[in-house]
């Protein structure tokens, strides 16, 4: 949202630096009318409404000239700005009569292309109005004079119609193309995070790969220094069980991978998948003492593969992670049913999360005092791919949440 704001007042400053050359046509007309053509108006009177209108427009360049955030409604108050400008000029020079009086539709169509369609009614009606004003203000007796009562009337209506052509499909242009746009920032966006998530994936597959012959001579060192040593020490053990710990995590690394280039998916259910949440919190994070408000539910699934449970403990990871840098043991885990949709609720007694990042973690990388935020974009991108949703946020008091929602299935 912030970037949109600025990009509004960079159009903003853009449209007051092209009011400037319009204002000095404005006034090369003027000159020209008074001491070329020698055209009887009230000069003092449009000479007054150019300095007023010069005096707004510096005004609200300096307003304007920083980055500073504009609501769209203060892009509506220009055009509506130019066009009561250019009807008091058209009022003092002819008003209907005045073969520029068709430029009402210049602020028609900068609507068109940069205000929502709410907002265009609404200058369109401005700018219909004033025109309206204008041929009211002629002379009845200065029209039957002329015979130009049915001229000026066509005009109107000519105006009219011309109006609503630039607000039917200008507008409509405008849009589509504004769509489009964000279609492909969009593509942008998703072609640079699938390339980091490409990256980042071969790289863990390489080293895998390279850490599974150490880990298997690791393993046969300490079998030969237990058999060595008749009584051998606890920390044998120890690092026994530790190196047990790896190579089940790169067999299981291993077995991911493969349902994963299968695209294989299946039935878990909720209850199964809670309980290996515990189990691998109780594993992993011996320390934290996790506070659990898990629903049971006995007959219901979630449709995913074996990457559903790593992308749930990297959460969980970087919830404990928060709650040591805050000198926290605790972190909760939530769920509840709503329908066919399950919400796992993980939150940290951390510090929260930087207003700055909240968007931005999930979708790329982020650079932080803790890392990059590596772990929330691959749980993202593991959920995303099976049909999940992340939200993150700060709890009103205090840590941060990550929120899970996925779809459920009936299971027999």
């Amino acid at each position: 949202m912030l970037t949109q704001y600025l990009q509004t007042n960079r159009h903003l400053l853009q449209l007051i630096k092209l009011r400037y050359g319009f204002i000095l046509l404005q006034l090369l007309a003027i000159l020209l009318s008074q001491h070329w053509f020698d055209i009887e108006l009230p000069y003092h009177s449009l000479k007054a409404v150019v300095a007023v209108e010069l005096t707004v427009n510096m005004l609200l360049y300096f307003c304007y000239r920083g980055n500073r955030n504009a609501h769209p409604a203060e892009y509506l108050l220009q055009v509506l700005l130019d066009i009561l400008f250019l009807t008091l000029l058209l009022y003092f020079a002819g008003g209907a009569t005045n073969p520029f009086v068709s430029l009402l539709l210049l602020p028609v169509a900068i609507a068109a292309v940069t205000l929502s369609r709410r907002l265009l009614l609404l200058v369109s009606l401005a700018a219909l109005t004033a025109y309206t004003a204008l041929l009211l203000s002629i002379n009845p007796h200065q029209l039957h004079n002329m015979d130009m009562q049915q001229h000026f009337i066509g005009m109107w209506v000519n105006f009219v119609l011309s109006a609503l052509v630039v607000v039917l499909v200008v507008a409509s242009l405008a849009r589509a193309m504004q769509r489009q746009e964000r279609f492909f920032s969009q593509q942008r966006e998703e072609q640079l995070r699938q390339e980091q998530l490409v990256a980042l994936g071969t790289t863990a597959a390489q080293f895998a790969h390279h850490m599974a012959t150490p880990l298997s001579t690791a393993t046969l060192l300490t079998e030969e220094l237990q058999e060595d040593l008749a009584d051998h020490p606890p920390v044998l053990q120890q690092l026994q069980q530790q190196l047990q710990h790896c190579s089940r995590h790169l067999q299981d690394f291993r077995a991911i991978a493969e349902e994963v280039k299968l695209n294989r998916k299946r039935d878990i259910p909720v209850t199964l998948l809670f309980k290996q949440l515990q189990d691998e919190v109780q594993l992993n994070f011996a320390d934290i003492q996790p506070q659990y408000q898990l629903a049971e539910q006995n007959n219901l699934a979630v449709r995913a593969d074996t990457t559903l449970l790593p992308a749930l403990l990297n959460l969980i990871q970087n919830a404990a992670q928060a709650s040591r840098r805050n000198h926290q043991q605790s972190i909760q885990l939530r769920s509840q049913v709503n329908g066919q949709q399950l919400t796992l609720q993980i939150r940290d007694y951390g510090r929260g999360l930087p207003p700055q990042n909240l968007l931005a973690l999930g979708a790329s990388l982020v650079e932080s005092e803790q890392g990059l935020g590596m772990g929330v974009l691959l749980s993202h991108a593991t959920l995303e791919r099976l049909g999940a949703q992340l939200k993150l946020y700060n709890h009103k008091e205090g840590g941060a949440v990550a929120e899970v929602s996925i779809g459920l299935v009936a299971v027999q």
